[in-house]
């Protein structure tokens, strides 16, 4: 098979010879099976310590809005009057509430679930690492070139400060100390 790799030939004619191939899969399909088990608990551990953080910031958040809502209200039925400032965070508060029980109790993480399976197949030039992970050469040239005209955040701002580095700049920032 020439789509294999010398080393991968060298141990599947090895395993061959010594008839050792049947077994030899076994254990790689049960080491398999057991890193996946171990990968699937653990994404899902985090995934519901997301949402069990969303319900949390939900019932706090939620409760503090309530007691915003209560106090306007009052004012309001109590005849004083209430700034049109006021009206900002009611509605920025009602959509951040929202935001957090769609997160809690909705979908919310199914779709981002979703979203970031599109990325996977049709966006993978936002996903190289840096040069220096072992893994970087798993990335395709084309992959790696999607955003190579990109500069460093610290290229960006700010740009005034001597120190500040230029676009490409491969040395490092190293700043000088006053002698007094």
């Amino acid at each position: 098979d020439l789509s294999l790799g010398p080393y991968e030939r060298g141990v599947q004619n090895t395993e061959e010879r010594m008839g050792i191939g049947s077994y030899a899969k076994i254990a790689k399909e049960s080491v398999k099976d057991s890193v996946s088990d171990t990968l699937k608990l653990q994404r899902e551990i985090q995934m519901s310590v997301n949402i069990a953080r969303a319900r949390d910031s939900l019932q706090w958040y939620g409760g503090l809005y309530a007691a915003f809502i209560t106090g306007v209200t009052t004012a309001k039925i109590a005849g004083k009057s209430i700034p049109p400032v006021v009206a900002a965070p009611i509605v920025m508060g009602g959509f951040m509430l929202s935001n957090m029980a769609d997160m809690a109790y909705g979908t919310k993480l199914q779709r981002i679930v979703k979203e970031a399976e599109y990325m996977l197949e049709h966006e993978r030039g936002r996903f190289p690492p840096p040069k220096q992970a072992i893994f970087a050469d798993k990335y395709t040239a084309e992959e790696q070139a999607v955003y190579a005209n990109i500069g460093a955040v610290s290229t960006y701002w700010p740009g005034f400060l001597p120190w500040a580095r230029k676009a490409n700049e491969e040395t490092p920032i190293i700043l000088e100390k006053k002698e007094e």
